[in-house]
């Protein structure tokens, strides 16, 4: 004769296959027993009285147990801080470039003359500047 067992889970009938050893009737029912027996409430699992019945879902923390005035806190004060850091690293070259920084490039580019680097001061100590309407060089 097959004796039966009741698992101390979900209350369900089941065959043992190691009989004195066996206490749940599948591997699901033992971990989410182990997950009930745990202290911390986010592994909860609700405990279902049989197959058959739906188990009943726990109640989710309010959003006074989620969130806290430190937690903001501490979140506020790493993110000035990382940022703080990315500003401090990365180089002006590799920033990106601000409403400011295109309208300067707009009235540089509008701009008549602009400035030779390589050549040198003529004798008189003026720069050289490119004429973009005439094509030639100046001095200033």
């Amino acid at each position: 004769m097959i004796e039966t067992e009741i698992c101390n889970y979900c209350g369900g009938d089941y065959i043992p296959k190691r009989r004195g050893a066996q206490k749940f009737c599948s591997n699901s029912c033992r971990s989410l027993n182990w997950k009930n027996n745990q202290p911390i409430k986010e592994l909860k699992v609700p405990v279902a009285n049989s197959k058959d019945e739906k188990p009943v879902i726990a109640e989710k923390p309010s959003l006074q147990e989620k969130m806290s005035l430190a937690g903001i806190g501490n979140a506020a004060v790493g993110v000035a801080a990382v940022e703080l850091a990315k500003n401090f690293v990365t180089p002006n070259a590799n920033k990106p470039a601000t409403k400011k920084d295109i309208e300067d490039l707009k009235a540089f580019l509008k701009s008549r003359y602009f400035l030779v680097n390589n050549m040198r001061k003529d004798i008189h100590g003026r720069q050289a500047y490119f004429d973009i309407i005439t094509g030639s060089i100046l001095y200033k």
